[in-house]
């Protein structure tokens, strides 16, 4: 097999490069905010209340990224799949209970002090800035992902057994 067929044409090389630009990104911005103290973007006076979290999603979060360089299609729709349940995540812990309710939060709710543009609605929790361009950044990195997967799903032959 020759180098070209291994590397594929660079479209699929530079849907790659952008897909794992995207996941670097992402992570270094969940670090920073999870660790570094920006108030009122986070609110870290109470500390950081998921360490163990934040230290397995940056794990994984290399993990995919590496997976994408090599482009091992296992890890590509793997780690596609983990960001696409991620995303998931935040829109139901979020936009769910803020745009239809069945949560509540108080003044001492641990993102009570955090930036927030949108409007408060009743006591629901309301997503913060921080929050958001995270929600913004998983979105990225899927429409990235999905389109470095589709570039090399199509410039890459099937193995022969």
């Amino acid at each position: 097999m020759d180098s070209t067929h291994f590397k594929g044409p660079e479209s699929a090389r530079s849907a790659v490069r952008w897909a794992v630009t995207a996941q670097i990104f992402c992570a270094a911005y969940l670090q920073f905010i999870e660790w570094v103290p920006v108030f009122p973007w986070n609110d870290l006076a109470n500390g950081n209340a998921q360490e163990v979290l934040d230290g397995v999603l940056l794990l994984l979060q290399l993990a995919f990224a590496i997976g994408f360089h090599f482009r091992r299609r296992w890890a590509m729709i793997l780690g596609t799949a983990g960001y696409g349940a991620w995303f998931l995540l935040q829109l139901d812990s979020w936009w769910r209970p803020y745009l239809l309710g069945g949560r509540i939060v108080g003044p001492t709710w641990y993102f009570a002090r955090t930036y927030k543009f949108l409007p408060q609605i009743d006591q629901r929790p309301t997503p913060d800035a921080a929050h958001i361009l995270l929600q913004l950044l998983l979105l990225l990195v899927l429409i990235m992902a999905v389109h470095a997967w589709r570039k090399v799903a199509r410039t890459s032959t099937p193995c022969s057994s």
